[in-house]
């Protein structure tokens, strides 16, 4: 091989190594980023059905919000060898920084939906809605309201008999259980598991923001407040 071919070779693997590495660069930071826009409209869709549920005293079954199937972005033909041979590295480069732009548009949108029709969500789902029936009137009378935090807690114990105490005290527990479990599945199901305490805070919000007139709720200072 002569000095010049070795030099173009060397030209070659350069340029093809930056623009791997610029690809998975690229597709690793759009990952990892939690889609704080689909997350919020997720739980305000869950939290309404929830809601809905519990005033009619129905447990329909969860019918998963509709998750539009990323379109997986169009992608160019791989220049052949010969022609691949004949293209300067200059060219090289501008068509894997056009690959690596278009590995960050399709991990971008299928990231802006959340996956919340996996099985573990939607028994999670039916589960909140059941024990959100039962939770309803101690949510009306005041015995029970929502926390900063996305899970319940006892505001007027007074609001009940004293043999319903010990029950509702269990209730609450297996709500607030049913909960997390529901917080969790959702980030399982997207594959980021580290997304739970997220999640839970986006639901926090719109488990207040959502709440019928009458609900109590803490503020995060953990003043009680009435819709």
């Amino acid at each position: 091989m002569t000095k010049q071919g070795w030099l173009k070779t060397q030209s070659w693997r350069s340029v093809l190594a930056i623009g791997l590495l610029m690809v998975l660069s690229a597709c690793v930071t759009v990952n990892i980023y939690f889609p704080a826009a689909a997350a919020q409209k997720l739980a305000d869709q869950v939290v309404g059905e929830v809601y809905k549920a519990a005033a009619k005293g129905a447990l329909p079954a969860p019918v998963a919000p509709a998750v539009s199937a990323p379109t997986a972005p169009a992608r160019s033909a791989a220049p052949a060898t010969d022609s691949l041979s004949m293209t300067s590295p200059y060219h090289a480069a501008s068509y894997l920084l056009a690959m690596g732009f278009s590995a960050i548009s399709g991990t971008a949108e299928a990231a802006a939906n959340l996956d919340a029709s996996s099985p573990g969500v939607q028994s999670a789902r039916a589960q909140v809605e059941t024990l959100a029936t039962q939770m309803h009137p101690y949510f009306v009378s005041g015995a029970v309201g929502y926390t900063a935090n996305g899970q319940v807690t006892i505001h007027d114990a007074a609001a009940v008999s004293l043999p319903q105490r010990a029950p509702l005290n269990g209730l609450v527990g297996s709500y607030n259980q049913a909960l997390s479990n529901l917080y969790q599945q959702i980030a399982d199901a997207n594959g980021h598991p580290e997304w739970a305490g997220q999640i839970q805070q986006t639901f926090a919000q719109a488990w207040i923001s959502k709440a019928p007139a009458g609900y109590w709720y803490q503020s995060p200072s953990g003043q009680w407040q009435k819709k």
